[in-house]
């Protein structure tokens, strides 16, 4: 049988509770009565995903001195999620199918319908949908029609959101996947451009430079549900979605992921020229001298996965009601065929590192801003070529030429926060605000997972997180006519919450980089 994983809004939209979603309530509760041992329970599951023992504690998931799973299984199963990491869309997809299969199982024993398959959370169709920026009302009813507690429902405490009440409102410019629908590649070169899908790396649990579609939206969706408590430093507290330890014991995580792993899909059906890597150390990923991908059966029994096992949904026997996303069809489109066509004709395009700022820049208050020192002859090859492509784009019939790409590099972001999302603005005018400005604004970096990847003892000594964005399009509109001109260039970064000391939130540098012809 071939599941059909459908839209949460539109099975919403005439019924509070539809039999998919009120189904996937009462399994919840089935699989929150198995003790935290069992591997199909709702606490085993989500610590494979991170598990902090205090946290878990605090937020009360565990009883002081309740008995875990033993420390060899533990070894194996939890603390497995992949981020930063080409990995990451390849891990998560056998996850979900995994707690996909386990919640059928627990509908099936409850009396359900045998086809039952995950709803997945389209937050991305806002543009013809605006009310799928927020949750349906069966996640705020504190009970299910049976007068049953609702799992879906939870206290302000474990889902703030933005605003600290308790309501979901994303904001459509922080969960946009325009651009990341658009790259025409899965993965980058080099560290400076980590492509759709996100970087070569070996089994990464922590720290890296994140992938697009893992920075926007998937990490800003984890941060503006989970929420904090609107306090700094120490005193912070953040609801589950926004720690990855605990991002999986919220039912909202699993709709997200579904739509995560769709849009996988999406981007790989809305244009030929998106492929997924070939090559072995990615098909027959993980590497063997690392962990394994060891996930859960229905039956309790383990199994290992390799990515190229998990390439096909409908080889893992499912699909999804819609891979398409109506309000980003069009010029982006074309664009994004545009630029993957010209990158492939090119015999060896080049990336190169052509600027950086000075040194770390610690990010405290509203507005921090670095002015970057930039290459000459880097410069010149930018200029040069983006005037060439604008002037042969502009004739009848000419034949663009290979664009030019430039993007701004954050790297080893660290904090003692466990997240923040920072807005990227190129050249903003003295004075001016960012909101006066929004054609300088490059987009957002959404540092989930910024604490564990801070911390000395994780994999790479507390390296912290990183991400790219793609400025073209600014420094072309800057109309800049001599290399020189790049040398004013200034980079501002506008936290969407105020920060303070007691974050410690830095920045270790922010580069230029451009991609094109030698």
């Amino acid at each position: 049988m071939t599941y059909i994983r459908r839209d949460l809004w539109k099975m919403t939209k005439d019924e509070k509770w539809p039999s998919t979603l009120l189904w996937y309530a009462k399994a919840i509760q089935k699989l929150q009565t198995r003790p935290i041992t069992d591997p199909t329970s709702w606490r085993f599951l989500a610590g494979i995903h991170g598990f902090n023992k205090l946290s878990w504690e605090v937020d009360g998931y565990l009883k002081p001195g309740e008995a875990l799973p033993a420390p060899q299984v533990r070894e194996i199963y939890w603390d497995q999620c992949q981020h930063s990491t080409w990995f990451f869309l390849p891990w998560h997809r056998p996850y979900v199918l995994s707690f996909e299969q386990i919640v059928r199982a627990a509908v099936e024993e409850l009396g359900g319908p045998k086809d039952w398959a995950l709803p997945y959370w389209d937050y991305c169709d806002y543009k013809e949908r605006p009310e799928v920026l927020t949750l349906p009302p069966a996640f705020y009813d504190k009970t299910l029609p049976d007068g049953t507690p609702n799992p879906l429902a939870l206290p302000v405490r474990l889902r703030y959101g933005i605003l600290q009440d308790g309501v979901i409102n994303l904001r459509k410019d922080k969960v946009d996947p325009e651009n990341a629908l658009n790259e025409p590649e899965y993965t980058g070169e080099d560290s400076a451009i980590p492509g759709f899908g996100g970087l070569t790396t070996g089994f990464n649990h922590d720290d890296g430079t994140f992938g697009l579609l893992e920075n926007q939206p998937h990490n800003q969706v984890h941060l503006e549900v989970g929420g904090t408590n609107g306090k700094n430093g120490p005193l912070q507290h953040v609801g589950l979605m926004y720690d990855p330890d605990k991002a999986a014991l919220d039912p909202v995580f699993w709709l997200h992921h579904a739509n995560v792993d769709r849009l996988w899909q999406v981007w790989l059906d809305r244009n030929p020229e998106h492929k997924n890597p070939t090559t072995d150390e990615f098909v027959f990923g993980p590497p063997s001298d690392g962990r394994k991908f060891v996930l859960p059966q229905v039956n309790g029994e383990s199994q290992v996965w390799k990515v190229g096992e998990v390439l096909d949904t409908k080889a893992l026997g499912y699909i999804y009601e819609n891979t398409t996303e109506p309000g980003l069809r069009g010029a982006a489109e074309a664009r994004a065929v545009g630029s993957a066509r010209s990158f492939a004709a090119m015999k060896a395009p080049v990336t190169e590192l052509i600027g950086a700022n000075t040194g770390e820049l610690r990010v405290i208050g509203n507005h921090v801003e670095t002015p970057l020192r930039v290459d000459k002859a880097g410069a010149a090859k930018v200029i040069g070529q983006l005037q060439s492509y604008n002037l042969l784009s502009a004739g009848e019939n000419a034949a663009p030429a290979a664009p030019e790409r430039v993007f701004v590099k954050l790297e080893n972001i660290r904090g003692d926060v466990a997240g923040a999302t920072l807005d990227v603005y190129i050249n903003l005018p003295a004075g001016a605000t960012a909101a006066q400005h929004p054609e300088l604004r490059a987009g957002s970096v959404a540092l989930f997972g910024l604490k564990q990847a801070s911390e000395v003892d994780s994999a790479h000594g507390g390296a912290g997180v990183g991400a790219a964005l793609e400025i073209t399009d600014i420094v072309n509109q800057l109309n800049l006519n001599d290399p020189q001109d790049l040398d004013q260039l200034k980079v501002s970064i506008v936290p969407t919450q105020t920060l303070t000391a007691e974050d410690g939130i830095k920045i270790g540098r922010i580069t230029l980089h451009r991609k094109g012809a030698r």
